[in-house]
């Protein structure tokens, strides 16, 4: 990793990779307005862990 991230930083990412974890093994549990809030926070959260240059990936592989 290039830059150290602190963390507030951390805890952000740890939460992006929680939904996503749960938008690709879990989504089938979520109502349907649960499974879209959770799309529109993994795509907020993708901004902060892209922008901490930590190679977030495509929002595709989670339906976003």
């Amino acid at each position: 990793m290039a830059n150290e991230i602190n963390s507030a930083e951390q805890q952000i990412v740890d939460c992006y990779h929680s939904l996503v974890r749960v938008l690709s093994e879990q989504r089938g549990d979520l109502a349907p307005f649960e499974e879209r809030n959770a799309l529109k926070a993994v795509a907020a959260l993708w901004q902060v862990v892209n922008g901490l240059d930590l190679d977030p990936g495509h929002l595709y592989h989670v339906g976003a």
